[in-house]
């Protein structure tokens, strides 16, 4: 490889130079993902909801991975809300009277700690095809939209209000001119309750009901009920309300509540209510007189919770009744007896659409992803072409091909190929699955990668031999533990039977797993108060060990501090203090080691949990006395992971809440990724360290891959070069599988591409040329094949797809030379061959 210079900001510079030099925006313009799924299985969905006169136009809302149309009834998806600020959905209503009017209130209403942040309100007046955001940016989730039945410009928007902190544009909003303009028409009894749901009578739209909400979720600590919530009526279209409460509960403790109108008869109005008063419990209420009144359906407590609490009722039976929680349940009496409706679909149901014209016709959306029945959910079909995964963290092995690994909110650890052989690309079957629960971390020993350690929540940790499918628990059992929903824990890079493994305090494994021993004492806050809450607290985050020197760890915990020991646990430091304005006792969301000096570390800070989008990132270079802060041009979002290539030291990249970022000047300014990528939380990422592939694990559109070969030895040096020929990865040598059954699999088959076939051979160019060409000779110096090249300034690419001019044949492993020729000038370099070991 070669030599490799500290690049700076002023290799960027345009001043007093002959030929401007690209821009760092033109330059990583050229880097291209590809999304390599999976879709084997789903995501959470939110919502469903299908055009009114058009019944194979269906819309899906995943919950952090945008919308998603189908016109086919679902054999094919497109997704049509990617270039938007978030892809986190609440909810989405289509207009009756004008069903090319589609709203998108941003932001999941599902008050889960895995919950991510929207913008306010989009609406689209083309069936999705643009989009406008109209405001109510503050409201950070929607609870519903509900859209006048005649009348489109007519829009009440219920808004649940940020999650972490009070206030914000939380309440019922209405708008009589299209969202030009709203007006808070119903406020919430204090600054915690905002609206989750809000239903029109179709018949009559003066009458509307809505749902109050009070809950407030903290980083230790969630409250799911409170004083404020409560039943409200409007009968004047919601310019004024009054409270419900003839038969309902008493607004002490009450926590979610969905709501349901018969369609047929308007007056029949059903509630599931999330119950917390004293000795009273969770049920279903209806009223037959518009809300005068109400019963509770039956004296049995019918599950209700902050992640669920949704009620929906058949179009043409009054008594058959829908209520999501963990089960989907049916009543089939008006809600006096329930039965489960979910044989062999996955569980946690948050979104159900029932046809009206045909009720048989069920459209469910769950933890899962996305499900049909059509005989009123006796069956199921799960439609497994939807890559909307939620993955936590991610990893990779060192086979050839590599394969990435990766830990998903609900749906266990998976790992699947980077390529394949076929021509198709990656499907389904490609992925394996290691472990359920909620997966996270998922590390392949580098000396046997058939030996994987996974995670699952709070904790859990696990020896998984994928030769045999045996998996052996090994977590420290110390009594005691506070242990993070994402426990962290690493395999030492100097000897992979050494483990660390992180609670309150940190754990050391000598044996693969069999056995601990603490090698801290505890390194959080300890704060009595956040310990009391009912979300595991003060624990350590994060854990990296120096790849330079063994022993040299860092941690970072829930509650804000920084720890640094030089000596394997003899020694710690605390070292979080002189971070430039650091917030106090934030969450330390990654803090990684240089992989070029064992002095230097990067910190990353995130707001998630308080509902500040601030990013912080830092670095220190001398053990954590001093730290220098890296944010610079960085947008206002959280940052979640920050990775330093191992070869080049100034190419820095970090994932965020909406999108994934890179530094060519070791941080002082930052440019987005965005060739290939949508918006979407960017949870963790890694760059291969032989193939040089940034891969992207994202917590809603599953794992994301690009080649930055180029970024890699990208210095000072190169950028002032006319023209430069860069060393090109191994490429890898393959006949491709013959699938007979390929082309009659239908066209719901999901599938991703693989990289372009053959090796790839990447120059820079200063300035626009013409007449670039690639010559690739054997060792006897024989021109093999020739291809033309691109003049682009910035970065180029040809692709030699391994065979000689005018042959379909492929040559030998082995290496070969590379020549770029541009006028009188010659470039050479070399590329190495080798076959598929598989």
């Amino acid at each position: 490889m070669k030599r490799l210079a500290s690049l700076a900001l002023v290799a960027f510079a345009t001043a007093a130079v002959a030929v401007a030099q690209p821009s760092a925006e033109t330059i990583l313009s050229k880097i291209e993902f590809r999304s390599i799924g999976p879709a084997v299985t789903g995501g959470r969905v939110v919502d469903i909801e299908v055009h009114p006169s058009q019944p194979n136009t269906i819309y899906v809302a995943a919950a952090s991975g945008g919308l998603w149309k189908s016109t086919n009834n679902g054999t094919t998806w497109t997704p049509i809300f990617d270039d938007q600020e978030t892809v986190s959905i609440g909810d989405v209503a289509i207009a009756p009277s004008n069903p090319e009017i589609v709203w998108v209130g941003t932001g999941e209403h599902n008050n889960q700690r895995s919950c991510h942040f929207g913008d306010g309100v989009y609406k689209s007046t083309d069936g999705g095809k643009t989009w406008t955001n109209m405001g109510l940016k503050d409201s950070i989730h929607i609870g519903r939209i509900a859209i006048h039945p005649t009348n489109p410009d007519i829009v009440l928007v219920a808004s649940s209000g940020p999650l972490y902190r009070p206030g914000g544009d939380r309440g019922v909003y209405r708008t009589t001119d299209g969202g030009k303009s709203w007006t808070l028409v119903l406020k919430g009894d204090n600054d915690t309750t905002g609206f989750i749901d809000i239903a029109i009578n179709p018949k009559n739209p003066k009458e509307v009901y809505a749902a109050a909400y009070d809950r407030l979720r903290r980083a230790w600590h969630i409250r799911e009920s409170g004083p404020g919530s409560g039943l409200y009526k409007s009968e004047d279209g919601g310019l004024t309300w009054k409270k419900l409460t003839n038969g309902l509960p008493e607004s002490k403790a009450l926590g979610r509540i969905g709501l349901a109108i018969f369609p047929e008869n308007p007056n029949i109005v059903y509630a599931i209510i999330e119950n917390h008063n004293p000795g009273e419990t969770s049920g279903v209420y209806r009223t037959n007189d518009a809300g005068k009144t109400w019963t509770r359906t039956s004296d049995r407590a019918v599950p209700a919770s902050y992640y669920y609490s949704q009620i929906r009722v058949d179009p043409k039976n009054p008594d058959l009744v829908y209520v999501f929680n963990v089960q989907l349940l049916v009543s089939d009496n008006g809600g006096r007896t329930f039965r489960r409706l979910d044989s062999e679909v996955h569980v946690d149901h948050h979104a159900l659409w029932i046809d009206p014209n045909n009720p048989e016709r069920l459209l469910l959306g769950n933890d899962g992803g996305f499900y049909m029945s059509y005989d009123r959910g006796a069956t199921w079909r799960f439609l497994n072409n939807l890559p909307i995964p939620q993955f936590y963290a991610i990893g990779a092995d060192l086979s050839v091909p590599y394969n990435v690994f990766g830990g998903l909110q609900d749906n266990g650890v998976w790992h699947g190929p980077s390529r394949t052989r076929k021509r198709s690309g990656i499907d389904n079957s490609d992925w394996i699955n290691i472990l359920g629960g909620d997966g996270f971390y998922a590390i392949a020993d580098p000396e046997d990668p058939m030996t994987v350690y996974t995670s699952s929540q709070f904790g859990g940790t696990a020896r998984v031999d994928l030769r045999t499918r045996t998996s052996t628990p090994i977590a420290p059992r110390e009594r005691g533990l506070r242990r993070n929903w994402m426990t962290p824990f690493l395999i030492s890079p100097h000897n992979p039977k050494i483990l660390y493994w992180g609670a309150q305090k940190v754990f050391r494994s000598l044996n693969r797993g069999d056995s601990w021993q603490a090698i801290s004492d505890d390194l959080t806050t300890n704060d009595p108060e956040k310990i009391r809450g009912n979300v595991p607290h003060c624990t350590i985050t994060t854990l990296d060990e120096s790849p330079l020197k063994a022993g040299v760890l860092w941690v970072g915990t829930d509650d804000g501090n920084v720890w640094v020991t030089p000596d394997g646990g003899n020694t710690w430091k605390q070292v979080n203090q002189n971070m430039p304005g650091a917030p106090k006792n934030w969450w330390v969301s990654r803090v990684v080691a240089s992989p070029h000096d064992v002095n230097t570390a990067f910190v990353t800070i995130t707001g998630f949990r308080e509902d500040d989008f601030t990013p912080y990132i830092y670095k220190t270079t001398d053990m954590g006395e001093t730290w220098t802060s890296l944010v610079s041009n960085m947008k206002n979002e959280q940052v979640s992971v920050i990775r330093q290539d191992a070869l080049n030291p100034d190419l820095l990249v970090v994932g965020t809440e909406r999108a994934c970022y890179v530094s060519l000047d070791g941080g002082a300014s930052w440019v987005r990724l965005k060739n290939g990528i949508p918006t979407t939380p960017c949870q963790d990422l890694l760059i291969h360290p032989r193939d040089g592939d940034l891969v992207v694990g994202t917590h809603g559109r599953g794992v994301f891959i690009a080649d930055i070969t180029p970024l890699r030895q990208l210095t000072k040096d190169v950028l002032t070069q006319d023209v430069y020929l860069f060393e090109p990865q191994t490429a890898l040598a393959h006949n491709f599988i013959a699938d007979m059954f390929d082309a009659f699999n239908g066209h719901a088959r999901y599938t991703a591409p693989n990289p372009d076939f053959g090796a790839t051979i990447w120059y820079y160019l200063k300035s626009p040329q013409e007449g670039v060409r690639i010559e690739i000779v054997d060792v006897t110096g024989r021109v093999l094949r020739e291809l033309d090249g691109t003049g682009d300034a910035g970065l180029n690419k040809v692709v030699w797809p391994l065979n000689q001019q005018g042959s379909r044949g492929i040559v030998p492993a082995g290496t070969y030379g590379v020549r770029l020729r541009l006028g009188e000038r010659t470039l050479t370099t070399t590329v190495k061959v080798v076959d598929w070991e598989r």
